[in-house]
């Protein structure tokens, strides 16, 4: 609420401009204290979810196909010293 319109409706009731049809009063107030919540006890707890499942990765492959049409071909994880070993050698 604005301060002003506290001297606006002062001036309206000294001047007559505001029709009451009785005297104002106060208004009987009770304030009660806000209630409390109690949770009920948690007696049955989920069972816990399982750890998350890493994404299927597929294994390295390192195929080279010779002139004379044979595959060389090694399969999971191959170590980069490996590869280039291979690839030096068919240079």
């Amino acid at each position: 609420m604005h301060e002003s319109l506290l001297y606006r409706w002062r001036g309206l009731m000294t001047v007559g401009g505001a029709a009451v049809a009785e005297p104002s009063s106060f208004v009987a107030v009770t304030v009660t204290p806000e209630p409390t919540v109690t949770e009920p006890p948690v007696e049955n707890l989920p069972d816990p979810l399982p750890p998350p499942v890493p994404p299927a990765t597929n294994p390295g492959v390192l195929e080279i196909i010779l002139p004379s049409g044979a595959r060389l071909r090694l399969e999971g994880p191959v170590a980069p010293a490996l590869a280039a070993a291979v690839v030096g050698a068919l240079a």
